[in-house]
């Protein structure tokens, strides 16, 4: 009788054991599930925030929004003592914007960079390529209505803002920044900082200088910026 009892007992213990496996595989199953739906995203604005208070905790020292990025460049080209003197260093909606005065640059009429600029403008094509050499570059070609009168090889002020932000854009290529990143494009006359012409109708020649001028603008690029990964797929852009 004992004989007979002893398989079943084993059986016993074999199906006791396959119940406890089978418990311990729901339980770790419906924690996955409630993980699941801890990261759901239903609220977006929410889990952003806390998306991006979790990547500053784990990349501290390492976290650095554009913002902050575009800030420490600016500051790096202001640093330096004849890009600080010969151009106006901002940040504004997303942007490092460095005007130099067309005088700065180019004699009035003229399409050839003056000599003794090109290098303050190679340091500075330097420090930005150092910094992100991904960085979208656009470079703006501004006159005053009547420069493009002293050369006799361009026809309008738009012709004479476009050769100069070329002649800005050749030497970013040089420097080795990718063709499709950068663009050069002309404003002629049409944004003037100042006014060109009195009540009279006459020239101010203060005010025609400072309109020629040659503004670079940095970008970073939307497709460069970093992603943070949780877990199921889920991506936070920083």
């Amino acid at each position: 009788m004992d004989e007979e009892q002893r398989p079943a007992e084993s059986g016993e213990e074999s199906a006791g054991e396959w119940l406890v496996s089978y418990a311990d595989m729901m339980t770790l199953i419906a924690c996955f599930f409630i993980l699941m739906m801890a990261f759901a995203n239903y609220d977006p604005v929410g889990f952003n925030k806390k998306a991006k208070e979790l990547s500053q905790a784990f990349n501290q020292g390492k976290y650095k929004s554009s913002e902050i990025k575009l800030s420490e460049l600016s500051e790096e080209i202001s640093r330096h003592p004849e890009l600080q003197k010969k151009a106006k260093i901002t940040v504004r909606d997303g942007e490092v914007i460095i005007s130099f005065s067309g005088s700065v640059l180019f004699n009035e009429g003229s399409t050839d960079l003056k000599s003794d600029i090109i290098e303050n403008l190679d340091v500075l094509i330097d420090i930005i390529r150092s910094r992100d050499p991904s960085y979208m570059i656009i470079i703006e070609g501004h006159t005053d209505p009547l420069e493009y009168k002293q050369n006799s090889a361009v026809q309008s002020s738009w012709e004479l803002g476009a050769i100069r932000s070329a002649k800005i854009l050749a030497r970013f290529e040089y420097f080795g920044f990718n063709p499709k990143k950068i663009s050069s494009i002309t404003r002629g006359d049409s944004e003037p900082v100042l006014d060109n012409f009195n009540e009279k109708g006459e020239i101010i020649k203060e005010n025609a200088q400072e309109n020629r001028r040659v503004v670079i603008k940095v970008l970073e690029p939307k497709d460069q910026q970093e992603k943070l990964k949780f877990g199921f797929g889920i991506y936070f852009n920083e």
